[in-house]
């Protein structure tokens, strides 16, 4: 931007805060807001309140956005947990969607949506959803780009609840960018098709990391807080007013940067996540809002890690008897992680590091009883910092010469453990965190905490704080076991100044069969890439379904002509389940899309890095300047990312065209808007831009995959499968998943009819 232009946009942004977001007729939260600006005596709060007090004398104007007063009571504006619905009075007779009427729907919708466009492809996979959805069948579809999935489950996924109003169905999906499409745009299109779909309940259904806590966010307000650590507060405040628009978890690198007193900021955030401690008695609270419309919902929107845990939740286990999971090629990763056990050096710290603040601000008399506890506790406090940091030295003995944050596997037995064993390592700092919690246990004694002079507020953060390290503790312990159970991978990442370590199951299918397939009646997996040529063996085996038979092709009546998969006989068919496999060709035009290899492109392989580094590094600005930009570039590792930046960064911007890197570790959604806006923009990306994005028209007529996406060699989930699976399945399953990511980054190419590219 020019100078003039980036001063209009800072005017317009200024305007907006000032006359919107702190105007309480429009906004009535504002009223909250302002009054904590004027407690934080910071030059943030006075400019604004200011700016919003004279608004019209600064921007003009009739109305004055600073009427109304000021209120220090925040959460009477928040939403409150809707009551209940009824639930319906058992299971009736299922009656079933007529297949040959689902074209009826979709040209019902064609005639009512300008700009729709009636895709037979699209009402071929409707008609294997909803033959599922009536024969209780275990679906596993793959639909090409442009068949239009989404209106395509959810019209026979909306006229089998109308039908049913017993039944629950849920949508899951990888990304959050979907979801959001899915509520936003998809439904509401759809419900406009029929009145009697408009009458049942939808709701998006995140995970509770996503909320914040209001009733712990009110806990943690003091009179004493000023400045930046009051603006910290009234951020998450302000967050927990947009929950709908917002993740909780999500805060932006420049806030971060901006509000971060050392500790306090870390520790708030962690400390008011809903995550745990929020309960059903938090009336006012996001994760109980959201969780009581999912119950109340006969459709709900959710993500897959969720859905893997849903039956886990003590509202919504076992309400959901039939799913649909798109964006499927990924589901079996989300519930790897579902389930994994987790846990992080930092977040112990950070709790250590609150109690010590606290205590060490404590002056016990002698004699009191409690002092010999302070005195203990802090002297276990110095000795775990010191055990933590020997064993982030044995962490960094077992990575050897590998770059700090990859990840590891962690084996059960290296002599830089302590006695050579990790059980035994990780029981040290266990022990050490139980002592800690054991002397402060006078904490939870109001008296005594009376006494010592310890305020309300703060003696239930140190509940809080105890509360994390006697999880923490647990944990360690879990950790231990698994490390020597079979069928799992331990892992450890090492950081600069902390580190992680989980566990995870190498294969999920016992999971899937045990928590997916046994407790539901239909679920349909969907997605662009599922197969690997023309097979779903990869996908049945990584899904759970290898064992369980198959069946392909779908009962009449149905469309003859729609492509299925090869016949089987099933080997096994649980409750009579049957377990389908369909395939639907892309709508778009092959030609659409050229695909070249350059002639003088070199081999990738490890022994050849060097070269392929400098040859790629020759050809990428030739490629951006013949295109004009509108690149996507795809990398296989921030790496190899960041090698080629370095040599070609100058060259591209010297050209002309705007150049935006991935960052790990930092959010991607204002990288993809910003992408779309320049068009002659380039794009270097990693891993989650070879999936999930959507860049029609214009703004991407190029991608270049500069390497196979093989799965890194040394990740600690190949190397467990390595030394757990068959070695002919074992290549298998590497391939397979290689050519699933290929699949999809040569999918973000052609997004539309009308585009076109290479």
């Amino acid at each position: 931007f020019t100078a003039p232009e980036a001063v209009a946009l800072s005017l317009d942004l200024v305007r907006h805060i000032c006359g919107h977001v702190l105007n309480a007729a429009e906004f009535p939260p504002a009223s909250a807001l302002r009054f904590h600006l004027s407690q934080s005596a910071t030059l943030f709060g006075d400019l604004f309140l200011h700016l919003n007090r004279n608004f019209r004398d600064y921007f003009g104007g009739l109305f004055d956005p600073s009427a109304g007063g000021e209120i220090a009571e925040w959460k009477e504006f928040l939403e409150r947990t809707p009551p209940p619905a009824p639930l319906p009075d058992g299971e009736g007779n299922r009656k079933k969607i007529p297949i040959a009427r689902i074209g009826d729907l979709y040209r019902g919708l064609a005639a009512k949506t300008k700009g729709y466009t009636l895709r037979p492809s699209q009402i071929a996979y409707a008609g294997h959803v909803a033959a599922a959805l009536n024969d209780r069948a275990v679906l596993t579809i793959e639909a090409g780009t442009g068949t239009g999935k989404t209106q395509g489950y959810l019209i026979p996924v909306l006229e089998f609840l109308r039908r049913n109003p017993d039944a629950r169905v849920a949508v899951s999906t990888y990304t959050k960018n979907l979801q959001e499409q899915i509520v936003r745009r998809e439904i509401p299109l759809t419900l406009s098709l029929n009145r009697a779909y408009r009458k049942i309940p939808t709701a998006l259904l995140k995970g509770k990391s996503n909320y914040l806590c209001a009733e712990k966010l009110d806990q943690l307000y003091d009179d004493a807080l000023s400045g930046g650590r009051l603006l910290a507060w009234l951020y998450f405040v302000n967050r927990v007013f947009h929950f709908r628009e917002v993740d909780g978890d999500a805060v932006g690198e420049r806030v971060r940067f901006h509000l971060n007193d050392g500790l306090f900021f870390r520790r708030l955030q962690h400390e008011i996540s809903a995550r745990s401690g929020c309960n059903r008695r938090h009336l006012r609270c996001p994760a109980q809002v959201v969780a009581a419309e999912a119950q109340n919902a006969r459709l709900i929107v959710t993500n897959h890690h969720k859905l893997a845990l849903l039956d886990r939740d003590e509202i919504l286990g076992g309400l959901f008897e039939n799913c649909v999971i798109d964006e499927a090629n990924h589901f079996e990763q989300a519930v790897r992680g579902a389930f994994a056990i987790e846990i992080a050096s930092r977040e112990m710290a950070d709790a250590i590091a609150y109690l010590e603040s606290v205590l060490r601000r404590l002056t016990p008399t002698p004699g009191n009883f409690a002092a010999k506890g302070i005195a203990a506790a802090l002297t276990a406090m110095i000795e775990f910092r010191e055990d933590t940091a020997g064993f982030a030295s044995a962490l960094a003995a077992v990575r050897g010469a590998a770059a700090p944050g990859e990840a590891m596997v962690l084996p059960a037995e290296h002599p830089a453990f302590r006695d050579g064993r990790l059980k035994i390592h990780l029981g040290v700092l266990r022990k050490r965190l139980k002592e800690i919690a054991g002397e402060l246990a006078f904490v939870r004694d109001p008296e005594a905490c009376r006494k010592l002079g310890i305020r309300t507020r703060t003696v239930d953060r140190l509940k809080t704080a105890l509360r994390d390290l006697q999880e923490n503790a647990e944990t360690l312990k879990t950790i231990g076991e698994k490390v020597i159970a079979p069928g799992h991978v331990t892992a450890g990442v090492l950081f600069v100044r902390h580190w992680t370590i989980s566990v995870r199951a190498v294969e999920v299918a016992d999971i899937l069969r045990d928590h997916l397939y046994a407790g539901r009646d239909c679920v349909i997996f969907t997605s662009a890439t599922l197969r690997q040529g023309e097979s779903f063996d990869g996908f049945r085996r990584a899904a759970g379904m290898w064992e369980m038979g198959t069946r392909c092709g779908i009962v009449a009546p149905f469309p003859t002509d729609t492509p299925g998969g090869e016949e089987t006989t099933p080997a096994v068919q649980p409750k009579n389940r049957e377990f389908r496999f369909s395939a639907i060709p892309s709508p778009f035009d092959p030609a659409a899309a050229e695909i070249a290899v350059p002639s003088d492109a070199v081999s990738g392989a490890f022994d050849c890095k060097e070269a392929w580094l400098s040859r790629v590094a020759e050809l990428l600005p030739g490629l951006i300047r013949r295109n004009r930009g509108r690149t996507l570039v795809l990398f296989a590792s921030y790496g190899d990312l960041e090698v080629i930046s370095t040599r070609v960064a100058d060259e591209i911007r010297a050209d002309g065209y705007p150049l935006l890197l991935q960052q790990s570790g930092v959010p991607t959604a204002s990288l993809c808007d910003e992408f779309r806006a320049i068009r002659e923009s380039v794009l270097f990306g990693v891993d989650t831009f070879w999936y999930g994005v959507d860049f029609p028209g214009e703004t991407l007529t190029q991608v270049i995959i500069t390497r196979l996406p093989f799965p890194h060699p040394q990740d600690p989930l190949q190397i467990a499968r390595r030394n757990l699976l068959p070695r002919e399945e074992y290549w298998r399953r590497y391939r397979y998943e290689t050519a699933i990511k290929l699949r999809q980054g040569i999918g973000r190419l052609i997004r539309s009819e009308a585009d076109r590219g290479r």
